[in-house]
Parts: C-alpha cells; structure tokens; sequence
C-alpha cells in the first residue's frame, strides 16, 4: 500500500511503496537525522510524526527529533 509522504498537498502528492519507505527510515548512514536526498527527508518526517500521532513518542522526544532532522537538512542547503 502506497505511503503519502504530502498528505496535506491536494496539488502534489508522493506516494512511495511501503518497502521503499522502511529503506528509507531505516538509513542510518551518517547517522538518522543525515538524509541523502529529499524523499528520505520526507520519509523521516513521515515516520516522527506518524510515531507521535500514534503515542510512540511523547511531545519532547518528537519535537527534540523533529528539530535535529529538520536543523540538519536545512545545514545541507537542500
């Protein structure tokens, strides 16, 4: 079953299988928060807020993690 990783974007959409998206969220090169690419990015940010919605993460573990990703993307100049 195909994963939105825009679920709020009626314009555009991406929808990645499910494997791809484990691959992704499993990446640990460089560490979790050092993404490659954009779609693993958003994969990861799927993946921490699918976590919280579901109660996995408290609010401080999610926003800690959330901002480590986040701060790290936007030091890659992506």
């Amino acid at each position: 079953m195909p994963i939105n990783l825009r679920p709020l974007s009626d314009a555009e959409p991406l929808l990645i299988e499910e494997a791809e998206y484990e691959r992704l969220v499993r990446n640990r090169a460089g560490g979790w928060s050092n993404c490659a690419e954009e779609i693993e990015w958003l994969a990861k940010l799927h993946y921490l807020r699918s976590g919280h919605n579901a109660g996995r993460l408290d609010r401080a573990q999610f926003e800690e993690r959330e901002t480590r990703l986040v701060e790290a993307w936007l030091r890659k100049g992506a």
